[in-house]
């Protein structure tokens, strides 16, 4: 599996994989993130081209937030968004950022045990924050200052 940014040849793709789940994301939307300043957009893939996955995010000040991940249905449990969430880390981690929050469905009971196992831990609730359907989301933050993935060799891979 490769993790690399995600560019404009990849949206057909993107927006597909967007269509099958829950809370899915619009192709302006995805669009609006490749062309965001102080984002990122990353996607996995397999070695012959299929994608697997999508993520994006942001950071202002030392501060970063994960705006969307997305697996493929098929390709779920299998390291993907694991090993997007860890580029994303390492990627803000480069840049000075101390933290990465995220919001995650309290349903989510996988996303939830993914994102613990990265060193996010919950900060807040927002009830019945999402729609269609109705969840509370759990804010969840992980630190990022003094990461592993800050050094010179880990910043080549961007």
């Amino acid at each position: 599996m490769i993790v690399r940014h995600l560019v404009v040849e990849d949206l057909d793709c993107v927006t597909a994989l967007e269509a099958s789940v829950l809370s899915a994301w619009k192709r302006e939307q995805v669009v609006a993130e490749l062309q965001r300043q102080a984002g990122i957009s990353l996607v996995a893939e397999r070695v012959a081209g299929e994608l697997l996955g999508w993520c994006c995010g942001f950071g202002i000040g030392r501060e970063a937030e994960l705006l969307k991940v997305t697996v493929h249905s098929g390709r779920r449990r299998a390291g993907v968004a694991c090993a997007l969430l860890q580029a994303l880390q390492q990627f803000f981690a480069a840049k000075g950022m101390e933290q990465l929050f995220l919001e995650v469905r309290s349903q989510n009971v996988p996303a939830l045990a993914l994102y613990a196992k990265l060193g996010f831990s919950e900060v807040g609730v927002r009830r019945n924050y999402y729609k269609y359907p109705v969840d509370d989301a759990h804010v969840l933050a992980c630190r990022l200052a003094g990461s592993p993935y800050t050094d010179e060799t880990s910043r080549k891979t961007f």
